[in-house]
């Protein structure tokens, strides 16, 4: 260039070309800061493509799209009980007004899928406490893949070993997943911690030997405010007998019963039902099971009694909301 007598024409038009190249030299890389910051602030899953809440396990598997996780189900305030359908078996899951959570039996092996389902709509990943009402087959089968998939506080069971396959695998998967275990009694105000708005009373069983294993079982009263759910496992006419001996009738008294051992005759006698006093009975039984459960007699009971009954056979699963002063039935 000759600047000695100013630029030349060609030089200007030169220049010019310099200073657009300069300006969208600038603008670009602007842009490129622009485009970074708003990056780094969008969410991975948006950078992907992918809905929020959506799973990317179908994009792992190499699927072209992606599989929703299902919703959350809303949970009414009080305390929550699900009477699971599980066939020929017991599993109910409580949930207290503080969102502890607290499940009691988890039916036969095949029951976990449902349990699974259940946990998954409720957006529970954890529970608080896990009990075992006893240790027969169609009580535990559930809790062994529940121990394995879920992490729990505490497990309860009661101390009455039993010789079966099941118990020895459910064994191994407390161990393997060194959840803590208690196995306390009946006695005088023997509770289970868990909510502090709500007690969890042991009513059966007791140290003694039981020519009925059944026997064994847990009876649980869970009472919140003024309303209470009574658990009677799979306990015999017998085994209520001798926890009404030990106990106050106050403490029986329920407006739920979860009644004992699926329906038979052999349970809910009538002196217990008269102590207990429920409203609402609730039978855990398979459909068109091998037993013919429930029996007609108990069925004849309740209704003597002017009892609303619910049926696992017939009605599928059933939530009761205890409210503390009232029991609804959950849709």
């Amino acid at each position: 260039m000759n600047w000695a007598g100013g630029p030349s024409a060609e030089d200007r038009v030169l220049l010019h070309r310099r200073r657009t190249i300069l300006i969208l030299a600038l603008l670009a890389a602007l842009a490129l800061i622009v485009a970074g910051v708003l990056l780094f602030r969008t969410p991975a899953s948006q950078q992907a493509g992918i809905t929020p809440g959506a799973s990317i396990a179908a994009e792992a598997a190499g699927a072209s799209s992606v599989t929703p996780v299902p919703a959350v189900t809303p949970v009414p305030k009080g305390l929550l009980v699900t009477f699971l359908d599980v066939g020929q078996g017991d599993c109910a899951l409580l949930e207290s007004p503080n969102g502890k959570t607290m499940l009691i039996d988890g039916g036969p092996e095949s029951a976990f899928s449902k349990i699974d389902a259940l946990l998954t709509r409720r957006g529970i990943v954890g529970l608080d406490v896990v009990v075992a009402s006893h240790l027969h087959a169609d009580h535990i089968g559930g809790l062994i893949q529940v121990i394995d998939t879920y992490p729990v506080g505490i497990f309860y069971d009661p101390p009455f070993d039993a010789q079966s396959e099941t118990y020895f695998e459910l064994l191994d998967a407390l161990n393997e997943s060194q959840t803590p275990v208690s196995s306390p009694l009946a006695g005088v105000d023997t509770l289970l911690p868990w909510d502090s708005a709500v007690e969890v009373r042991v009513l059966a069983p007791y140290q003694t030997v039981y020519s009925d294993f059944n026997d064994t079982s847990y009876i649980l009263r869970v009472s919140y405010g003024a309303t209470s759910v009574l658990f009677a496992g799979d306990a015999t006419a017998l085994g209520e007998k001798l926890a009404l001996k030990a106990q106050p009738n106050r403490y029986f008294q329920a407006n739920v019963l979860k009644v004992g051992h699926h329906g038979s005759s052999g349970s809910t006698s009538e002196k217990f039902l008269e102590t207990v006093q429920p409203s609402i009975a609730v039978i855990s039984v398979g459909k068109d099971n091998e037993y013919g459960l429930p029996d007609q007699e108990l069925l004849d009971r309740l209704e003597k009694q002017g009892v609303t009954v619910y049926r696992t056979d017939e009605d599928g699963t059933i939530t009761l909301l205890l409210d503390g002063t009232n029991v609804t039935v959950v849709k």
